[in-house]
This record gives structure tokens, C-alpha cells and sequence, in this order.
């Protein structure tokens, strides 16, 4: 995938370019069409996905948690704590995801400290606002 297509995400915001381009490398670009149901509530957790255009809602049981656009990113959750998912993910119109698979993800956790740091924060204001749902 191209690097391009992650600098405007702010979990790489800092990153330089070499450190860009080597998480580039582990995300495949998708496009899914509108309806497109892209994680399960309840399924294993085994892809992280960044908004790269689109819009896409979560939803927890029948209640929308929250709203995505691009620079928006999910999943990283049940990556992080090895739970299932939490919620069901669906695009809603046209969408552009880039995804990365589970030991990819381990590996950029562990290479690249600031977006670690990021997703471990990313993953408990989740968890705090799944709790106050």
C-alpha cells in the first residue's frame, strides 16, 4: 500500500517516512460497497482497520456506539486484549478501508512505540465508552 494513504491518519502523525512506509507495507487497501458488514459482534479478532474514505458506524447490540470517517481507525480492541468483538462494524456508503492481519499488527506494535501508545489509548476510551453504553 501505498504511504501516502496513511499520512493523513493521526495514529502516524510523528512517524517519518521510513517508519511510514514500513507500516505501509503491512496494510492491503480495500473497498467494500455501502451495507458491507466488516466485523461480527462476537467474532474472533484477527484485522485492524483504518478509514481511509467513507463512512462507517459501529453498533453494539441495536445501538450506534459511534460514527467513522477517514483518519478514523477500529479494531484494535479485541488486537490488543485478544477478546472477541465488541461490536458489528457496517459501511454505510462506499468505502476504502486498509487492513492489516494480527501478526502484522504485533509487529508494528512492537517496532513502533508512539503508535502503540496511540492504540492502547485508543482501546481504553473505547472500552470506557462501550461501558457507559
Amino acid at each position: 500500500m501505498d504511504a501516502s494513504r496513511l499520512r493523513g491518519v493521526s495514529l502516524f502523525d510523528g512517524l517519518s517516512d521510513s517508519e511510514l512506509a514500513r507500516c505501509a507495507a503491512w496494510f492491503e487497501d480495500e473497498q467494500v460497497p455501502a451495507g458491507t458488514r466488516l466485523v461480527n459482534e462476537g467474532d474472533f479478532s484477527y484485522r485492524f482497520f483504518v478509514v481511509l474514505d467513507g463512512d462507517i458506524e459501529v453498533r453494539h447490540e441495536l445501538d450506534e456506539v459511534r460514527r467513522l470517517g477517514p483518519g478514523d481507525y477500529f479494531g484494535e480492541l479485541g488486537l490488543l486484549t485478544g477478546d472477541r468483538r465488541s461490536a458489528k462494524v457496517v459501511a454505510l456508503a462506499r468505502s476504502d478501508v486498509a487492513t492489516i492481519m494480527t501478526w502484522d499488527f504485533r509487529t508494528m506494535v512492537a517496532e513502533q512505540p508512539l503508535v502503540a501508545e496511540r492504540l492502547r489509548a485508543a482501546a481504553n476510551r473505547h472500552r470506557r465508552d462501550d461501558a457507559g453504553s
